[in-house]
């Protein structure tokens, strides 16, 4: 009995030790680690005032003036249009910082006119800072401004002016163009001609289906977000159409190298009184003859023109060249005794027109049959077809500096 009741003593004594050893375990469990807060000072600083205002934009930063208790790690500016901005706002950081704590930052994609709160922040291990607070007004969009200088590529039914968007008034410019009438003061409700392209930079536009001998007034447009700006006007008047026809002499049965060579001459001259009577006011009907004894091709005042079997000279180039001895250049007593004079074309109208095509002032150069710039003496004379509007409106200059009449036209401005 004594037996029995030791074993249950013993077991008893196991189980309570059992329960006290997993009491322990759990209280082991239950351990935590302290937090630790961070502490220490944050930056002070102020915010800078605006430089450089913009419909979209400025330039502000500021001064760090203590660091705080640990280094900076960013710093910037941040806005919004209420007050008190913080860097969940909008923000930028520095564009540029030197030794002393200043710093500069731009402000991008604002709206025009209108308000936003400023201020510079600073971060560092303790923080965020704030500089004081300042209000900044974005500039309100203005009208564009242009360069529109008097036109000169002036014809019959078409004419050129060259513009110039100087600035789009703080906002992208989305349509550029001129606009013209036969009354002052055209709008965009007026004869519109649109340029392809927007923005700003230079352009040229023609200008068609005008009435000769007609005054118009002509402006740039430009539109943006504030609405349609308009240049200051320029008045141009359109000059007498041209009337210069051609005949073609051909054989009665002609082979199929001369149906070939008067296809050619055929398109070339369509093109080239094209040019004469669109910026010209001459008259002429010249008789075109291919003659294979003929070298290249060559014209005399009365009219006769003659080219040879050389494909290459069939062509609008080597033709208006042709034309225009036909209407007097190279082939009149004008032009050898009073035209040219030791090279020189001394004809005034004309030089102060190549002044304006050239940007020189630089007259024109000739001898007893050709002259240049734009004489369309060889092919490398042409670099694009304004190079035959040039070659016309020259002509139509020399009209009025006393180009015969008996052999380009009675001249009527």
């Amino acid at each position: 009995m004594k037996t029995q009741s030791k074993k249950y003593l013993i077991a008893a004594c196991f189980i309570i030790a059992l329960i006290a050893g997993c009491k322990k375990t759990e209280k082991v469990a239950e351990i935590t680690t302290a937090k630790t807060e961070v502490t220490g000072t944050v930056a002070t600083l102020t915010t800078s005032e605006f430089t450089s205002i913009t419909t979209t934009g400025a330039i502000s930063g500021g001064t760090i003036i203590n660091k705080g208790s640990s280094a900076v790690t960013d710093q910037g500016i941040c806005w919004s249009t209420s007050p008190k901005p913080t860097i969940e706002s909008k923000k930028a950081g520095v564009v540029s910082i030197n030794g002393s704590g200043v710093f500069i930052s731009q402000l991008t994609g604002l709206t025009a006119s209108t308000k936003y709160y400023v201020r510079a922040f600073a971060i560092n291990k303790a923080g965020v800072a704030y500089g004081n607070e300042i209000e900044l007004t974005t500039a309100s969009i203005a009208g564009a401004t242009f360069g529109f200088s008097p036109m000169y590529i002036i014809g019959s039914t078409v004419a050129a002016a060259d513009i110039e968007v100087l600035t789009d008034g703080g906002d992208a410019i989305t349509e550029r163009g001129i606009v013209y009438a036969s009354l002052p003061n055209p709008t965009v409700s007026s004869s519109k001609v649109k340029h392809n392209n927007a923005g700003l930079g230079k352009f040229r536009l023609s200008l068609k289906g005008l009435t000769p001998k007609t005054t118009y007034y002509a402006r740039a447009y430009a539109i943006n977000a504030k609405g349609v700006s308009y240049s200051s006007e320029v008045t141009f008047k359109t000059i007498a159409k041209g009337n210069v026809t051609y005949t073609i002499n051909k054989s009665t049965n002609p082979t199929e190298e001369e149906i070939n060579a008067y296809a050619r001459i055929t398109a070339a001259a369509d093109s080239a009184c094209w040019y004469l009577n669109n910026y010209t006011s001459a008259t002429k009907n010249i008789t075109l003859n291919y003659v294979p004894g003929v070298g290249t091709a060559d014209a005399t005042n009365t009219g006769w023109v003659r080219y040879g079997t050389n494909a290459t000279y069939q062509k609008l180039r080597t033709t208006l060249h042709e034309f225009n001895h036909t209407l007097g250049t190279g082939t009149t007593d004008w032009w050898t005794g009073t035209a040219i004079v030791n090279g020189i074309y001394t004809g005034n109208t004309v030089n102060t027109l190549l002044k304006k095509i050239t940007g020189k002032d630089t007259p024109l150069n000739g001898d007893r049959q050709h002259w240049w710039p734009y004489g369309l003496n060889q092919d490398s004379e042409v670099s694009s077809s304004w190079d035959y509007v040039y070659n016309c409106l020259i002509i139509e200059a020399m009209r009025k500096d006393g180009l015969p009449e008996w052999s380009s036209g009675t001249y009527t401005p």
